[in-house]
């Protein structure tokens, strides 16, 4: 409920009523900074009577305790309010930390008008987005980095197969360094010769259905070497469209064990037939033998059968115990080193479960020696330090080509920058990323300015989309003159795959890929942007010591 001093301001008339109504907190103030009136949603958010604050200067004081916080939200308000009356547009808004009557902290958007010689402020409530935001960061960030440090290789790819994003391992797999080389490139592309239809088959068939299980497909590099991989996907839609999470796991190891038992199965069947070849040869001197003798002792048939017999048995035991023995030697050979691997991996290893395959089929070689002495009736037995300027003039002839014959692209760039130690291509990357989305921004052509200068980050420094400790900096900053970003969507624009652009036209990934090449080498990010504004982003890169 309001004071009587709150009462007392326009009682009774059309625009109390609809402001008092209104379910945003709102406050009347006068340029000499009273506060003039303020409604009930106001004061049912952060406490305060009318009697509390009936002046700006006790607003100050009781929403903002902290001396140094307070000092930074007033010059920053002000700023604001001074821009709009000269510019007679509203006041820009921003999130402040407003101390509430009882102690509570709420996260606020602050913004208004200017208008018969008062100032209309607004605030919107934005503590439970916040928090929600800072939540679903931490929980990016752990997904990407477990992501990033799996031993399986990952990679999220369109309907068509085109890459959209890929961890660290699948990189390695495709026969690449770096992320960007595979971006938007087809899987097909780094699939061995052989097994180009039978993958481009595949990525077909997993549309289609919506999974794949255990296909085993070849890839190749750029030297030639084949990399035999075991792929799993499952299809699941985002922002609409359709894409496919896929992972990829080496089974380079697994091929070379498959490899050296089938030798040694293919060893074995060879000394069987060469041991039946001897056999039979005997067979076929021990019958010539036998006609003989039947021939001249006729008498003695039924001893001579019995010999036959007996003659064939201790033959074709002598041949099954020998191979035997031969062939359980090699299996105590594989079985052993099979179980000594076994007991040096961890038990969350990928590779338990392929010597756990070497070992079944032991037990396999095994259960025919079983058989065969059987029949013997015997028992078993780079960073480096960059030059900003000269990474922008060499990107910037490439980027002529991008963003084609509508645009006009301006580079300002500052003689006595410092340099900056990071990786060449991360850097090529950032700017590639920022020209194109500026380009996307303005279809009917447009500006885009490239800029570089030497800036220092004061402590305290507030407002940013990512800040850097305080220090020294090396800014990159790129400016486009086209529609400017929506408030409702600016807070959504590093997050990955959002993106409001057109169904297949962009994978929300540019500016996430930004925000994580920044934050990885500790700089920062702002941004300023408004509708009908243009954008300009700046990139705060760390100087070189």
């Amino acid at each position: 409920m309001t004071d009587k001093k709150n009462d007392s301001y326009d009682s009774g008339t059309t625009l109390r009523q609809i402001i008092d109504s209104a379910p945003m907190s709102m406050a009347i103030v006068a340029m000499d900074g009273t506060i003039e009136y303020i409604n009930r949603k106001a004061v049912e958010t952060f406490g305060y009577a009318h009697s509390d604050i009936p002046n700006m200067d006790r607003w100050w004081v009781q929403a903002y305790p902290n001396e140094h916080y307070r000092k930074e939200v007033t010059a920053r308000w002000m700023g604001h309010v001074q821009d709009a009356f000269l510019r007679k547009s509203e006041i820009d808004g921003g999130e402040y930390k407003v101390t509430c009557k009882d102690g509570t902290l709420k996260t606020v958007y602050i913004f208004g008008v200017i208008a018969a010689g008062r100032v209309f402020v607004m605030f919107e409530d934005v503590t439970k987005r916040a928090a929600a935001e800072k939540s679903l960061w931490e929980s990016e960030s752990l997904y990407r980095a477990l992501v990033e440090t799996t031993g399986t290789g990952y990679v999220v790819v369109n309907a068509y197969g085109n890459v959209l994003d890929a961890n660290r391992e699948y990189v390695r797999l495709s026969g690449h360094k770096d992320l960007k080389e595979i971006l938007g490139r087809n899987v097909v592309e780094w699939t061995a010769p052989h097994e180009k239809e039978k993958n481009a088959k595949a990525v077909a068939q997993c549309a289609r259905d919506g999974h794949i299980w255990n296909l085993e497909i070849d890839y190749i590099d750029g030297a030639g070497k084949i990399t035999p991989i075991e792929i799993n996907s499952t299809v699941v839609t985002r922002g609409g469209a359709m894409q496919m999470l896929t992972l990829c796991r080496d089974i380079t190891v697994r091929r070379r064990h498959q490899e050296q038992i089938r030798s040694l199965t293919e060893g074995l069947e060879k000394r069987v037939r060469e041991r039946t070849a001897e056999l039979t040869e005997a067979n076929l001197q021990l019958r010539d033998q036998i006609a003989q003798r039947t021939e001249s002792e006729k008498s003695r048939n039924s001893l001579m059968l019995e010999l036959l017999q007996s003659q064939k048995m201790e033959a074709i035991g002598r041949l099954a115990g020998g191979i035997a023995h031969d062939f359980n030697n090699i299996l105590v050979s594989i079985s052993g080193c099979a179980e000594l691997l076994i007991k040096t991996l961890p038990k969350d290893s990928p590779m338990r479960s392929d010597l756990a395959e070497i070992r079944t089929e032991t037990e396999r070689g095994a259960a025919l020696t079983r058989q065969l002495t059987a029949m013997s009736r015997r028992e078993p037995v780079q960073e480096q330090v960059l030059d900003l300027n000269t990474i922008i003039s060499d990107t910037s002839r490439m980027l002529k080509r991008i963003i084609g014959a509508n645009m006009h692209l301006e580079t300002l760039l500052s003689p006595d920058i410092a340099g900056i130690r990071s990786d060449p291509g991360q850097v090529s990357q950032i700017i590639m990323n920022l020209v194109v989305n500026s380009r996307d921004a303005m279809p009917d052509g447009g500006k885009i300015i490239l800029r570089t200068a030497n800036e220092a980050v004061e402590k305290g420094r507030t407002g940013m989309r990512l800040t850097p400790e305080p220090g020294n900096y090396v800014a990159l900053s790129v400016t486009d003159t086209g529609s400017g970003i929506l408030p409702e969507n600016l807070a959504h624009i590093f997050e990955p795959f959002f993106t409001t652009k057109e169904e297949g036209k962009g994978s929300g990934l540019g500016l996430s890929t930004v925000y994580g090449i920044v934050l990885q080498a500790k700089g920062g990010i702002d941004i300023e942007t408004g509708p009908g504004r243009g954008t300009t982003f700046k990139i705060y890169f760390p100087r070189a010591a």
